[in-house]
């Protein structure tokens, strides 16, 4: 029928997603190519693989993550030279029906045997020797429980990579995600941690973003359209942070600065190339000797381990 929109790609299907960025409408079909072809070209544009690369996916079975391992098995089908191998951490959390994780983990390892993507399960309790629940019932932080499990989920990821023996780790992590952490770390006036972004340092295990320039909302339709399931339920712990507060600046600001998180993500990728890449050091944990902040003798994840360990001797 006259003036009945049609997708801009295949010009004969009804569309179902309107890219507000763009104005262009996708019918199912090529909105999910439209998706492959685009995190394919950020992949390209940071040069984030190379032939013989061993790729841990960082799979917590939430829809970022299902997106992620779907396209990389895609990629890996058709890049001879890649291996992929999954992980996911369990942090512990227990709720009234039974363990947080659970349903991730049945949702992360139904994908990964799609693409026969090597899974594995490391927890909390196995590398650091308490789950999250113990940490927060104990209090042996300050700050949120976001805080504290971001600590022990990055250096979960760095062990269960170097155990594995991955030259790279990939993360879910989109567009709104690394707008939302530059604008946070402009805010504070944190260059280190610009600096850090980049993960150059050697300590660490170079991780990727393949999904970076792809929005939030573009992910969660490629994930439905594919037909997989993924976690929806939010973690027990979580409460409002700073990140929530800049996700609703940004989503205003983009009501009338118009594309302003590629903006930032194109302005935090100069600042990047242009600093001095020396700037940024690195000092080793006296306690384990893995790698810690500047400035500090004791990493984040041993001090969060000796202080329950002192509350529990005056328990």
């Amino acid at each position: 029928m006259s003036g009945t929109p049609l997708c801009c790609s295949c010009m004969s299907k009804a569309p179902v997603y309107l890219d507000t960025s763009s104005k262009l409408s996708y019918c199912d079909k090529c909105f999910l190519e439209h998706v492959y072809k685009k995190t394919v070209k950020t992949i390209k544009h940071y040069q984030m693989l190379q032939p013989n690369d061993k790729i841990m996916l960082a799979l917590s079975g939430g829809k970022d993550s299902i997106t992620l391992t779907d396209i990389m098995g895609r990629i890996s089908k058709r890049m001879n030279g890649i291996q992929l191998f999954a992980v996911t951490i369990d942090e512990g959390v227990e709720t009234e029906k039974g363990s947080y994780r659970t349903e991730a983990i049945s949702f992360a390892r139904s994908v990964a045997e799609k693409y026969s993507i090597p899974y594995k399960v490391y927890s909390y309790k196995q590398l650091f020797g308490e789950n999250l629940s113990r940490y927060v019932d104990a209090k042996a932080y300050s700050g949120s429980a976001c805080s504290v499990c971001g600590v022990f989920r990055r250096r979960a990821l760095n062990l269960a990579a170097k155990e594995l023996g991955a030259t790279k780790i990939a993360t879910g992590h989109n567009k709104d995600d690394e707008a939302q952490t530059f604008l946070m770390n402009v805010l504070r006036g944190d260059l280190e941690r610009i600096i850090r972004s980049n993960n150059e340092n050697p300590e660490f295990i170079p991780r990727i973003k393949p999904l970076k320039r792809l929005f939030e909302r573009e992910i969660a339709m490629y994930a439905y359209l594919r037909g997989y399931n993924f976690q929806t339920n939010e973690c027990p712990f979580s409460q409002e942070t700073v990140r929530d507060k800049m996700r609703v600046l940004l989503e205003q600001s983009n009501t009338f600065i118009s594309g302003v998180y590629d903006a930032l993500l194109n302005l935090q990728d100069e600042l990047i190339q242009q600093l001095n890449k020396d700037r940024s050091t690195i000092n080793h944990c006296r306690s384990c000797g893995g790698p810690t902040s500047p400035k500090r003798e004791i990493c984040k994840a041993c001090e969060y381990k000796q202080a329950l360990e002192v509350l529990g001797t005056l328990n």
